[in-house]
């Protein structure tokens, strides 16, 4: 591990490099938003949706402008290269803070005026899940190339749970001053123009619901990856647990995910509520990539740690840069087509919206090619350094039987049941490497000893 000193320098570079990611993600999505809004939304009332667009691209840009002032006046040596270091590291951290409270602020009014022909959901929410995932990961993969971790200052202690959990109980109270954020923002609502008691409860209801589902989403993802560094640091071996169990986490969540599609698809329930259950399941989605990927960081780090496998780091990165590409690029294809939204009944804006929705599936279907392809380059790279057996390369014919049974599907039935197929597919998937990467674990620690 570094000194202090170079891990904060490495921090505030980490920092810098993802203000810069947030500030083009940013501009993108939220020029597509203030477009669509110019455009479909009739009350001025409805650009108050745009104020976190607004706020996160200009304190980005005003965060950049200044360090790049702090740049030319400062003298230029090791201290003040540190000290630029922090800078960033402290500038992310209110970053994060003034685009979180500024959706907080947000939240009560896009409840209260509701969401017009429903180009709402590929706005703040949209960008604000976009940032959280792509930096994310970025961070994440970043920290373990530079063989930094986030609880660094707190890894030796003999009382690191404690400290972890000291964590989340600084995150509940953050939690509570944006819940009291939104507490002020509907409370000016309900001054300006009073909607009725049944209004006001359902408004309530739903903001608490978002901040409880919220903070446990946030909670369980920092104790999970504060669980997965510790093992990572404690592992005497090139393949820790902290990776395997990121895996088997990753195969319990899709599991649920699939039981959860099988069940909203299987069950006579209106429209309305099959769509608000599939919302809450898009959690779990988000949960799965989520800790897939870290899977993906752990193995790529550990693995190269002791063995230098250019196929391997190739076979990580694209696997890595299609989860997170398809999100990006999967927020700006929803987010156009909902521009279209007030001509959807006339022949253009309908062949409009078909292309847009044929980008969509051509995205998922690329990043499921991506992640095939990844998987199938890193048995080949596992054989090539002859740590698992030539015969796994069979599986490359099991996986293509498995896709070209999908495609069949395709042209057959309804899509939900190709769709259920496909999950089930995944998690035959996942649960190989699963077995795959124990077995690398054990071969690789009886050669340690």
């Amino acid at each position: 591990m570094f000194y202090d000193e170079r891990i904060e320098n490495v921090k505030g570079q980490i920092a810098k490099r993802s203000i810069l990611i947030a500030l083009t993600i940013t501009i993108v999505l939220a020029e597509i938003h203030c477009v669509n809004l110019l455009r479909n939304a009739s009350d001025v009332r409805y650009y108050w949706f745009a104020l976190p667009d607004v706020i996160i691209c200009f304190s980005t840009i005003v965060t950049l402008i200044l360090g790049l002032v702090r740049h030319i006046i400062i003298s230029k040596d090791e201290r003040t290269e540190v000290e630029q270091g922090r800078f960033y590291s402290k500038a992310a951290s209110t970053l994060i803070k003034i685009a979180l409270g500024a959706f907080a602020f947000d939240i009560p009014i896009v409840l209260y005026l509701g969401k017009p022909l429903a180009f709402a959901d590929s706005g703040p929410s949209g960008i604000i899940y976009t940032l959280l995932f792509i930096i994310g990961i970025y961070v994440v993969y970043s920290f373990r190339k530079n063989d930094i971790y986030f609880n660094y200052s707190i890894m030796d202690s003999d009382h690191y749970y404690k400290g972890v959990f000291k964590n989340i109980g600084k995150i509940s109270l953050y939690a509570l001053a944006f819940l009291g954020i939104s507490a002020i923002s509907f409370i000016g609502i309900i001054a300006i123009k009073p909607p009725d008691s049944a209004r006001v409860l359902k408004i309530l209801l739903n903001t608490l619901a978002y901040y409880v589902g919220a903070f446990i989403e946030i909670a369980l993802l920092y104790l999970l990856y504060s669980f997965l560094e510790k093992c990572s640091y404690n592992s005497e071996n090139s393949i820790s647990k902290s990776t395997i169990i990121s895996l088997v986490i990753t195969i319990f969540i899709y599991a649920a995910y699939t039981a959860g599609v099988i069940f909203v698809d299987s069950t006579a329930i209106s429209q309305a509520t099959a769509l608000q259950l599939v919302s809450i399941l898009s959690t779990l989605d988000t949960y799965i990539k989520f800790t897939l990927l870290i899977f993906l960081t752990y193995f790529g780090y550990e693995y190269q740690r002791v063995r230098k496998n250019k196929l391997l780091s190739a076979a990580c990165v694209t696997i890595l840069l299609s989860e997170t590409l398809s999100i990006f690029i999967g927020q700006i294809s929803g987010s156009l087509i909902l521009v279209f939204m007030p001509e959807i009944m006339s022949q253009d804006a309908y062949i409009i919206n078909q292309l847009f929705s044929t980008i969509n599936v051509s995205i998922e279907d690329a990043s499921s090619l991506a992640n095939i392809v990844g998987f199938l380059l890193i048995i080949f790279a596992l054989v090539k350094d002859k740590l698992i057996h030539k015969a796994h390369r069979f599986a490359v014919g099991a996986f293509a039987v498995l896709g070209g049974v999908e495609l069949f599907l395709r042209t057959q039935v309804d899509i939900l049941q190709v769709n259920i197929y496909h999950f089930i597919v995944e998690i035959i998937v996942l649960c190989y490497f699963a077995v795959l990467v124990t077995c690398v674990a054990k071969r690789t620690k009886k050669e340690l000893q």
